[in-house]
C-alpha cells in the first residue's frame, strides 16, 4: 500500500541518514524514493546531502511524465524510479546507490545467475545487470527500465560501472534488498579470489598480494613514507607531515621557519599546476596496492571519470632526484584531481573538506575495482566520450557552485 505524503517524505529522509550510516551511499551520490499513489512518488532532491535533509526538500513527483511539483528539483534519475513503480504495482519503495561490492561487480557486465543460498530468502535466485549508459541520461533509463521488465521477479539490479538499483513493498524490504545485494557481491568478490588463487583462505591482504604477484609488481610495501597533507592560503601552505605542521613559501618551496621535508616539492609542484587549495596523501591499502603496478588507471566507474578524472598517471618519487620526479608529478595532476605516487598510493587536490572525502572514497572505491576485475580478468571500462562528456559537465557544475558561495 503506498505512504502518506508526509510519512513517505519521513521514511526517504530516514533511509538516506541509514544508507549513509551503513556505507551504502556518500556525499549526495545515489537517490531515495517512496510512492504515495497511482500515480505520484516522492524523492531526494538533487544535490542535497541526505545528513541534514529535511522532509521539507524531499520533492512529488508524477510517475506519468516525471514532472514534479515545488521549486526544488528532484533527483536527475527521477525516471528511472519512475519505471520501477510503473512496472511494479506492489513496490512502494525504491533505492538507488552508489555502494561499493555491488559497483565492482557490476563492472564485469555478468549477472548473478546463482544468488548464494543464504541471500535467496531476499534476493531471489537471480541478480541481473542493466547494460552501461551515462548517468542522468534517457539511454540509461531505457536501459535500467528494460532490465527491470526483462526480470519481473527481480527486486535488486546492478548497473554497469554505476551502482545498484533496489525496490521493495517498504522501506524495510528495499534497504534489507539494498544491504543483502552488498553482503553478495562482497563474497562474490571474495570466492572469485579464491578460485582463481586457489587459496584455501580468504584476507584482503592476500588479495592484494595475489593481485600484485599476478601482475609481476612483487607484494605490497611493508612500510611507505608520508608523503603530507597541505592546506594553501595565498602564498603559503600549510604542510603535516607524520602529524608535524609546517608552513612552506610557495615560490621557494622553504620552510618558513624550519626546514621543510622532501615532499613539500610535491606539494609545491602541484599548487603550481592545478588550481586547487588542498592537497592529501591517500594511502588506503588499494590505492597503494595499484600505485605499485607502476601502471596508471581508466575509469571503470563513472564516479570516477566526474569526479576524479578521465585517466589517472602513475609517477615515480625517488629520494636524490626529487626535484625532477616532483616536476613530473606536478605535471601529471594538470586537468585531473589525482596522480599515483608509485608504490606510495596517491595525491588527490580538492578545495573543501567535502572534496577530500569524496576523492579519497572514489580512490579506494576505483583501486578495488582495478584489483578485483583484474582478478576477474573482466577489466570493462567506460566509454572515453562519456568519461570526456561527465567530467566537462560535473567541472561546468562544480564552477558554478563555487561562484555562487
Amino acid at each position: 500500500m503506498a505512504y502518506e505524503i508526509e510519512e513517505a517524505k519521513r521514511l526517504v529522509v530516514e533511509a538516506g541518514k541509514k544508507l549513509l550510516e551503513n556505507g551504502l551511499i556518500a556525499r549526495t551520490w545515489g537517490n531515495v524514493s517512496a510512492r504515495i499513489s497511482d500515480t505520484q512518488f516522492v524523492i531526494t532532491p538533487s544535490g542535497r546531502a541526505y545528513d541534514t535533509l529535511t522532509p521539507d526538500e524531499v520533492v512529488v513527483v508524477n510517475i506519468e511524465d516525471c514532472s514534479h511539483e515545488g521549486d526544488i528539483k528532484p533527483s536527475s534519475e527521477k525516471g528511472v524510479h519512475a519505471d520501477a513503480y510503473k512496472h511494479h504495482p506492489m513496490v512502494n519503495f525504491v533505492i538507488h546507490t552508489h555502494q561499493k561490492a555491488a559497483t565492482i561487480v557490476s563492472i564485469t557486465g555478468m549477472d548473478i545467475t546463482n544468488v548464494y543460498n543464504e541471500f535467496r530468502p531476499v534476493l531471489g535466485e537471480y541478480v541481473p545487470v542493466a547494460e552501461y549508459a551515462m548517468s542522468t541520461t534517457n539511454s540509461l533509463r531505457k536501459k535500467v527500465e528494460r532490465c527491470i521488465v526483462e526480470n519481473p521477479g527481480c527486486r535488486a539490479f546492478m548497473l554497469m560501472h554505476h551502482g545498484a538499483l533496489t525496490m521493495g513493498e517498504s522501506f524495510e524490504e528495499a534497504f534489507e534488498v539494498a544491504e543483502t545485494l552488498e553482503a553478495c557481491c562482497e563474497k562474490v568478490l571474495k570466492d572469485n579470489y579464491l578460485r582463481h588463487s586457489w587459496a584455501k583462505t580468504y584476507s584482503d591482504e592476500d588479495k592484494r598480494n595475489y593481485f600484485l604477484e599476478k601482475k609481476g609488481a612483487g607484494k605490497m610495501p611493508e612500510a611507505i613514507c608520508d608523503l603530507g597533507s597541505s592546506v594553501r592560503n595565498g602564498n603559503m601552505f600549510t604542510l603535516t607531515v607524520d602529524g608535524k605542521k609546517i608552513d612552506v613559501d610557495l615560490e621557494t618551496g622553504l620552510g618558513v621557519n624550519e626546514v621543510a621535508p622532501k615532499c613539500a616539492k610535491i606539494h609545491q609542484a602541484i599548487y603550481n599546476t592545478e588550481d586547487c587549495t588542498m592537497i592529501k596523501h591517500v594511502a588506503d591499502p588499494y590505492v597503494v596496492a595499484v600505485s605499485c603496478t607502476g601502471e596508471g588507471m581508466l575509469p571503470m566507474i563513472d564516479d570516477f571519470a566526474q569526479i576524479v578524472g578521465t585517466d589517472v598517471k602513475n609517477c615515480s618519487w625517488i629520494d636524490g632526484d626529487t626535484d625532477e620526479c616532483a616536476k613530473e608529478i606536478g605535471n601529471a595532476v594538470d586537468g585531473r584531481n589525482a596522480v599515483l605516487i608509485a608504490g606510495h598510493g596517491a595525491m588527490v587536490t580538492g578545495n573543501n573538506d567535502g572534496d577530500m572525502q569524496a576523492l579519497e572514497i572514489i580512490m579506494d572505491k576505483g583501486c578495488q575495482a582495478v584489483v578485483d576485475c583484474d582478478i576477474f580478468n573482466r577489466p570493462h571500462y567506460v566509454p572515453k566520450t562519456e568519461c570526456f562528456l561527465m567530467r566537462t559537465v560535473y567541472l561546468a557544475k562544480y564552477s558554478k557552485q563555487i561562484d555562487k558561495k
